[in-house]
């Protein structure tokens, strides 16, 4: 499986390094065969002119002291042999060795003599004074022919003076490596930085429209992209508000005509069409009312606080008893939860009308972890066919097998608790429970610290409070 990382950052520092991998590779695949050439021409060049000493040397000495020359020689681990006619050596190997050593001999000693030469590599290099280990080097062969017509063979071990690997290049290449790898993951963080806020910011306007503008800073490209998602913004925002106001407005002013029909309908004579008017004045009235809610969701501004979750639950708990309802609550909170009082309480209380009024054995189950709250609203009732479990979520739609006009339901019950949800981080999903009933799962995310959750809460112009416990009224 290939690791590929999901992050502009990694993927850019990847880049980066991979890129200077390839070129370390690259480099030390093209530099090692001219540093070997280098190395041996150096070597061949030491040997050589040992050679050439030892070879004018001989060619001063009278032929009775040269057997004594030989013998100096030998004591140095240099092989040295008088013959009068010249013979092999020995095979050159490699031949492009032997090649290169001849060309620095004859530089050395001349072109004059005929010369033989022979290379062979050798890892049992006699080691040098001061030293106790064997080396690596190669052993330089030479026939060659005195002034007076003797033939003089020498062979001679010479160690690599160098290591085959450039260590402290490499060393110096891993630190640049090393270093390179820093800057370029500050560098690169740097400019992807306001590319990260601007996707924070992208993501938590589908929660608070009315969040505060994106800083418009950075590079130029970065900037504009900042400034159209602010304009962008803007106009979703006052989009939203003029929608708003204007349902908002409509739904109030119908108040007052309904009010005005209801006083008419109750001097109608005839009972049967007075109980008719009023009862559909009631679910009118009804359906305003239930708008005008919705509208309030859709333009929250209320600041975030504290929220104590088992005050919160037991206020709800001991308002379902005094309406005759039975209701059991399982779990609890291990700390209070940041958001908002008043819609997290109207969240919770339009999830358990619901199952109040269409189910029965309603409970509230309360799931606290380090990353999220988790409320459960569960009831036995008669639950909602699979495919329409995300669709009553939209406003207005009801099931009319269990919402009708006579239980008073306007299908705006889960669309106002979805949005409430949305607008703390969180959301709401429905399913369908083994042995008949329906749960409503409530996700509040604990991911965001509670501070930074706090200050946006004040750049909003909210006044965050201090942890206290809120039985989900609003302080």
């Amino acid at each position: 499986m290939r690791f590929v990382p999901d992050t502009l950052l990694a993927r850019l520092v990847m880049i980066f390094l991979g890129g200077f991998v390839v070129t370390f590779v690259v480099m030390l695949t093209v530099q090692l065969p001219d540093r070997e050439t280098s190395i041996f021409r150096i070597t061949a060049g030491r040997a050589a002119h040992r050679i050439a000493d030892f070879v004018q040397l001989a060619d001063r000495l009278p032929s009775s002291d040269r057997a004594t020359l030989a013998e100096v020689a030998n004591a140095r681990g240099i092989r040295m042999e008088f013959r009068n006619t010249g013979s092999t050596v020995g095979p050159a190997e490699p031949p492009a060795n032997a090649v290169v050593f001849r060309e620095v001999l004859l530089e050395v000693v001349g072109d004059t003599p005929p010369v033989k030469v022979a290379v062979e590599r050798s890892d049992a290099i006699p080691p040098d004074p001061g030293q106790n280990h064997v080396q690596s080097g190669f052993i330089f062969g030479v026939q060659t022919r005195l002034s007076d017509g003797t033939w003089i063979a020498l062979s001679i071990p010479e160690p690599r003076r160098l290591p085959r690997l450039p260590t402290r290049t490499i060393a110096n290449l891993l630190v640049m490596m090393a270093v390179l790898a820093v800057l370029s993951f500050f560098a690169v963080r740097w400019v992807t930085r306001p590319l990260s806020r601007l996707a924070e910011a992208a993501e938590a306007l589908g929660r608070d429209i009315n969040r505060p503008a994106l800083p418009e800073g950075g590079p130029r490209e970065v900037k504009r992209a900042a400034r159209a998602f602010n304009a962008m913004q803007e106009r979703l925002g006052r989009y939203i508000r003029n929608r708003t106001g204007i349902l908002t407005a409509m739904s109030h002013d119908l108040k007052t005509p309904i009010t005005r029909l209801r006083l008419r309908a109750e001097m109608l004579e005839q009972p049967d069409v007075r109980e008719k008017f009023v009862r559909d004045l009631a679910e009118m009235e009804h359906m305003v009312h239930s708008t005008l809610g919705f509208m309030r969701g859709l333009d929250d501004r209320e600041p975030i606080r504290p929220i104590d979750i088992g005050a919160l639950v037991a206020a709800l708990h001991a308002d379902a008893e005094e309406l005759g309802h039975a209701m059991h609550v399982l779990g609890s909170a291990t700390a209070p939860y940041f958001g908002k009082p008043e819609g997290l309480k109207r969240c919770l209380q339009n999830l358990l009308d619901n199952a109040l009024r269409y189910g029965r054995d309603t409970e509230i189950a309360i799931d606290d972890a380090s990353d999220a709250l988790t409320l459960y609203v569960r009831d036995r009732g008669p639950g909602i066919p699979e495919d329409e479990l995300e669709r009553v979520f939209e406003p207005f739609y009801r099931l009319e097998g269990s919402r009708n006009q006579g239980t008073g339901g306007t299908g705006l019950g889960l669309s106002i608790a979805r949005n409430l949800a949305q607008s703390m981080g969180g959301d709401v999903t429905l399913r369908n429970r083994d042995g008949g009933g329906l749960e409503a799962k409530l996700v509040l995310s604990r991911s965001r610290p509670a501070a930074s959750v706090l200050a946006a809460a004040a750049g909003r112009g909210g006044t965050p409070h201090q942890a206290n416990t809120l039985d989900g009224a609003t302080p």
